[in-house]
């Protein structure tokens, strides 16, 4: 197998598991549609790196972590309803990186790939940088275990309990950020969302404990990474979109399982 192709593979698999860590928090937390808005609000930070010559990568990250904070706090600070405060943020930031990018001279610039993701074009740098963020996820879940399980199932009950949440839950937010920018590559705007999304409710669909269920979303996030690249392959398919589809079918039977066993 060419090099790339394994760099391709491995991208796949590092993607996948980065997504998968975070999916249980996201959807216990009810927060998917956070996923789906910052993966677009990157948008506007590629937009600005464009404009101003930097790495995309970096340009998105520091856009979206930023947006990421502002949300969180607007939301707590201001009483501002979550949902309102992220779709503020979403349209202006959608309509500030068409703007952007239509005053850009680099505006022929290939942005299809940060859309619809290309794995292909993952570099070994970036590789590199998506073991240090799964280290950096796993780290952080292993070590905030017990707060960020009481921001999932119940935040009240955790000022009971003199639980302090409030600083994890900011670095939740950053973190969420960097794993939505660092896989727009290999997954796309488009398609990052469901990545974070259907490993958590296939899992869900299988088992009840938390603990088990990010075991559960892994694994089917490596297994789905590693299926949809050789059907992708094989097929001549876009590996995003054809990760995506693996995902859906495994949700489809462990819905089936489910209804089964109830």
């Amino acid at each position: 197998m060419p090099l790339f192709l394994i760099h391709a593979l491995i991208g796949a698999v590092l993607s996948g598991i980065s997504l998968a860590i975070f999916a249980p928090y996201v959807t216990l937390r009810r927060i998917s549609y956070l996923g789906e808005a910052l993966s677009h609000i990157a948008f506007a930070g590629i937009a600005i790196a464009i404009i101003t010559g930097i790495n995309l990568t970096l340009g998105a990250l520091v856009f979206v972590s930023t947006v990421a904070l502002g949300i969180s706090w607007l939301a707590k600070k201001h009483k501002i309803q979550e949902a309102n405060t992220i779709t503020i943020f979403l349209s202006l930031s959608m309509a500030l990186g068409i703007i952007l990018i239509s005053l850009s001279k680099n505006y022929t610039f290939d942005l299809s790939s940060y859309l619809f993701g290309n794995v292909l074009l993952i570099s070994t740098p970036e590789l590199w940088a998506l073991g240090a963020l799964n280290i950096l996820n796993i780290a952080f879940v292993l070590f905030f275990y017990k707060e960020l399980f009481y921001l999932s199932y119940n935040p009240e009950m955790a000022k009971v309990f003199r639980i302090r949440t409030e600083g994890v839950d900011k670095i939740f937010y950053l973190l969420l950020a960097a794993n939505i920018v660092f896989n727009l590559k290999s997954a796309g705007i488009i398609l990052v969302t469901a990545q974070l999304i259907l490993p958590a409710v296939i899992a869900f669909n299988l088992v009840q404990k938390l603990h088990t269920a990010i075991i559960v979303a892994v694994v089917l996030a490596i297994f789905s990474a590693v299926a949809g690249f050789a059907a992708s392959f094989a097929l001549n398919l876009p590996t995003g979109a054809t990760i995506v589809l693996c995902q859906a079918l495994f949700y489809a039977v462990s819905f089936i399982f489910k209804r089964s066993h109830t």
